[in-house]
């Protein structure tokens, strides 16, 4: 699927000789391991453990993600965001490698930045699907507490809330 990006929609109906077939895109649903993150400013750190975001769960949200390494793809939507007064909405998402408590590595983009998807404009989204190299995908089935997903915004740009696979 390198470099295409693809919104998952509505099932799309179509009558052939009085049969009635179903399809949709490939995406979420066509297998692939599901997570539930939630995410928070007092998870965020710097390289060295220290907190970044001093609004700690004050900016808070939510993430599903679909892992398919099979289809080299990362499907997400992201849920309700809670920030503080007068932040901006993320414009950056990350899949990084590294342990709850330390900051690390960027592996898959998500959005915005690198991205090939842009960041949404409004919260919560519709499930998207991105590439993602499938051994980095192994990699975070076979390890999950080992990466994270975070968001930055104007106000974080190192990150605004984050939410640790495997927790």
């Amino acid at each position: 699927m390198d470099g295409r990006v693809r919104t998952i929609g509505v099932a799309v109906v179509g009558i052939c000789f009085g049969a009635v077939a179903l399809s949709a895109p490939a995406g979420a649903g066509d297998g692939g391991r599901p997570f539930s993150l939630v995410l928070s400013g007092a998870n965020e750190f710097n390289a060295a453990g220290v907190p970044i975001n001093s609004h700690g769960d004050a900016d808070r949200g939510s993430i599903e993600l679909t892992l398919n390494p099979g289809q080299e793809e990362v499907c997400w939507s992201v849920g309700s965001l809670t920030l503080t007064a007068g932040e901006a909405l993320p414009q950056v998402a990350h899949i990084h490698a590294a342990p709850a408590g330390v900051a690390g590595p960027v592996v898959i983009d998500l959005f915005g930045g690198a991205a090939a998807v842009p960041a949404p404009t409004s919260y919560p989204t519709d499930t998207i699907c991105v590439h993602g190299a499938r051994a980095g995908i192994i990699a975070i089935l076979q390890h999950p507490s080992d990466y994270y997903v975070n968001l930055h915004n104007a106000q974080h740009p190192a990150g605004v809330m984050r939410g640790q696979f495997g927790s």
